[in-house]
């Protein structure tokens, strides 16, 4: 009854729990085993070299098609590492603006002209046939990894959002929302809702906008193909015009996180180390969204930039990088992102997402104006550090444990799980996470 379970228990979802594996080939080693000395040691029965050969046979084939299994598993995880170029067809010109300076606020603007965004802004509108107050515009930053508001350099800067949509609101258009969707830091700490987490960067809900949580309004939605039956918050689903306004960040897990990586966060299931880093991974399901939602622009916000081997969660040191890039393609923005940092963006190793967005949709014709240097000081992410972490994440359990002793938040963030286990390793690693956690709270 035991080994039926297992095998079954694995067979219903050999991805999840391919593990179970492991216990039938002890149990079918061990029987075999027992059976070859019985029959030797003990006494000649042909029963016991029948079990010898029966659980011996069930071993050998079991071990030969889990070790297949695996192969080619670690090849599905990790084959963009190693996968030629990806052949490259036009997706047409684009133009996309890097500039340099010290205010912030004239940068924008200054991006938002050489872009000709309202003139994009107009298009859409006249084509979706609404009146303005009807015209639905989605901005989505990203905030939902912020540790401490302090940490600038880990969340868009809520001043150019709030900015940004006041230069929207200024050719009366009404309609306006910014989204989030909650992240696997939920697992860990109170006070992680997208409105909670908002407000504390410096969002507010009584302002000409209006802040949505995708994760608590998500419904069903059928996207067919691999990601097939999954949910979308009808905020995004239902925009008119959609925007990516990114933060600058090196990423652990793909290089380097931009206005791609950033529509990651529009997935709306909370629990996002299970659902898209274990189950589903979590580039294609966004590359998925991207062929059902379009999204219309994209902007980074370069301004400080959290750059190293764990940029995409805290930087003790961000980057006065002083730089906003824009442009109406994400594909061609995340490509300037990157060049910026001194990667090679045409290289389906690096990024992850810009080599699959590029075989989904084709690759721009960029014309770049502007600031075309590459961002001094900067360090980007270890490759074997991506590759590595790539494999341990599909062991849910251990990096589900592992993330949330590693994490630190500031005190209104207060830690969810008390047991033991996990009590002793933040304590342990407490003096490590003193040294990246400059303002957050690291007792227990």
């Amino acid at each position: 009854m035991t080994i039926t379970f297992l095998c079954s228990t694995a067979y219903f979802n050999i991805r999840k729990n391919k593990g179970y594996i492991l216990s039938v080939l002890i149990s079918k080693s061990a029987s075999a085993l027992s059976g070859f000395f019985f029959f030797i040691y003990s006494a000649k029965y042909f029963a016991y070299l029948l079990i010898f050969l029966v659980d011996g046979s069930i071993f050998w084939i079991t071990l030969f098609f889990y070790l297949r299994a695996n192969k080619a598993f670690f090849y599905a995880h990790t084959n963009y590492l190693t996968r030629d170029k990806i052949p490259v067809k036009s997706s047409g010109e684009t133009v996309v603006v890097s500039f340099k300076g010290e205010d912030k606020f004239i940068l924008l603007e200054q991006v938002l002209k050489e872009t000709k965004f309202f003139e994009e802004l107009e298009k859409n509108f006249i084509k979706s046939g609404k009146n303005k107050n009807e015209f639905k515009i989605v901005i989505k930053p990203n905030f939902m990894y912020t540790h401490h508001k302090k940490d600038i350099s880990t969340y868009t800067d809520p001043a150019l959002v709030e900015a940004f949509i006041n230069k929207i609101a200024e050719k009366k258009f009404s309609n306006i929302t910014i989204v989030e969707a909650q992240s696997t830091l939920g697992n860990y700490y109170n006070n992680r809702e997208v409105i909670k987490v908002a407000e504390y960067v410096g969002y507010s809900t009584k302002k000409n906008y209006k802040i949505v949580d995708l994760t608590e309004e998500m419904v069903p939605y059928d996207y067919g193909g691999r990601l097939g039956n999954h949910f979308v918050g009808p905020t995004w689903r239902d925009a008119d015009f959609r925007i990516s306004f990114a933060k600058n960040k090196t990423h652990v897990f793909c290089n380097y996180t931009l206005t791609l990586k950033n529509i990651y966060g529009t997935l709306p299931m909370q629990n996002k180390l299970k659902e898209y880093h274990t189950k589903r991974e979590y580039d294609w399901p966004t590359i998925e969204t991207l062929k059902h939602f379009k999204v219309h622009f994209g902007l980074i916000d370069s301004i400080y930039s959290a750059d190293g081997q764990y940029g995409v969660i805290v930087d003790p040191k961000p980057n006065y990088t002083k730089t906003i890039i824009g442009g109406e393609n994400l594909i061609a923005v995340d490509w300037v992102g990157a060049k910026k940092m001194g990667l090679d963006p045409d290289n389906p190793k690096i990024g992850r997402f810009l080599p699959l967005a590029v075989e989904a949709f084709g690759k721009p014709e960029i014309k770049w104006i502007g600031d075309k240097s590459i961002y001094d000081p900067w360090v980007n992410v270890n490759q074997m550090i991506i590759l590595s972490l790539d494999i341990i994440e599909e062991a849910y359990a251990f990096s589900d444990w592992w993330f949330s002793g590693l994490t630190a938040m500031d005190e209104y963030f207060t830690f969810k799980k008390k047991t033991l286990p996990i009590y002793i390793l933040r304590k342990i690693l407490a003096p490590i996470k003193r040294l990246v956690y400059k303002h957050d709270y690291l007792g227990s």
